[in-house]
């Protein structure tokens, strides 16, 4: 069954009002995973919408269409773009590359305008939650155990590095990552091994 045109542009509006809220929601997440990856993803979605357009407008590619009315209206829509379409799908291959080669997660976020370098209680929370979930076997296992670790990691990372600094190393492999909370939590980590062991020591008795 064909949908109607009112039935289309209520479909297509609602799933750009969905995406765009569910975007935003990603974006305004601090610590979400998911922020190092968009820069590829929109670089991606950009370079390849681009280069569709640049072959398009300069005629290097023709799609077939079903109909002579099907081309007729494409091909009246790109004349209408005139010089604007090309100079558009140049700066669109750009952008995208752009974003694949040099990316900047931070560059998306929409509270990167306020960030800045002074901890708050809010940060310390949510560190800590992403450190327990990071360690769900733990945290299983040895919920209070855990929870007393990380938060003690999480206290000497905030007291050793600050706060734009630990959202720029977000951006870095999590080896890097590692290699730059080690020294920090060193101690932390001994504390939560010994723990473990007097635990395991327990439960066997």
């Amino acid at each position: 069954m064909e949908l109607n045109k009112n039935k289309k542009t209520v479909i297509v509006f609602t799933a750009i009002f969905l995406g765009s809220v569910f975007a935003s929601y990603l974006l305004y997440q601090p610590y979400g995973s998911i922020i190092n990856y968009f820069p590829y993803i929109n670089g991606a979605i950009f370079f390849i919408a681009g280069l569709y357009a640049f072959l398009l407008i300069f005629k290097i590619y023709r799609p077939k269409y079903k109909t002579i009315e099907q081309a007729l209206k494409i091909d009246n829509l790109l004349r209408s773009w005139g010089k604007w379409g090309k100079f558009g799908s140049i700066f669109m291959m750009l952008f995208g590359a752009y974003n694949l080669i040099w990316h900047d997660p931070n560059m998306y976020r929409l509270n990167s305008t306020i960030e800045n370098n002074q901890w708050t209680e809010k940060d310390r929370a949510a560190m800590i939650k992403s450190c327990m979930n990071g360690a769900v076997v733990a945290s299983k296992k040895y919920p209070q155990i855990t929870l007393d670790y990380c938060t003690c990691s999480i206290d000497r990372i905030m007291h050793s590095i600050g706060r734009k600094e630990y959202i720029e190393n977000l951006s870095k492999s999590a080896d890097e990552q590692y290699k730059i909370d080690s020294p920090h939590i060193q101690g932390c980590v001994i504390i939560f091994s010994h723990r473990v062991d007097s635990a395991k020591t327990m439960m066997k008795q």
